[in-house]
């Protein structure tokens, strides 16, 4: 199964879904390819990104912000926005099987808000499984 994670600059959210979700798959032992992409990528990761996800042991590890043209998008299994812009932004792609929109705020600059992020996009994460 291949499941990508979209959003408008993949330097908060789709990356932090990204990672938890490569854990999440792994500890599992599901099968899972896990991408992100973002519509108008950022230059780098957000540094509290990185912050909030080493305070869990979520793996750093090949994360950085790429475009839609580096996921695999015409062979998605699962296809999950976050954000309107990247909902928008994903109009045109229409060969996955499923689809998610999952409107996740941007958090504001504080260490707080990144950590509350973490925890909804986990939470969202705990909801697709049960599917």
């Amino acid at each position: 199964m291949k499941i990508a994670f979209v959003s408008r600059s993949n330097a908060v959210r789709s990356i932090m879904a990204e990672s938890v979700a490569r854990r999440i798959f792994r500890e599992l032992s599901m099968k899972v390819e896990v991408f992100s992409a973002g519509i108008e990528p950022a230059r780098e990761v957000h540094p509290l990104t990185l912050k909030v996800l080493e305070e869990k042991g979520y793996p750093l590890r090949g994360l950085y912000p790429k475009p839609l043209s580096k996921i695999p998008y015409a062979k998605l299994d699962i296809l999950i926005t976050i954000g309107d812009a990247a909902r928008d932004g994903c109009e045109f792609l229409l060969s996955h099987k499923r689809r998610e929109g999952w409107f996740i705020e941007a958090p504001s600059e504080s260490l707080d808000a990144f950590r509350r992020t973490r925890e909804e996009i986990e939470e969202h994460l705990r909801d697709l499984l049960k599917l």
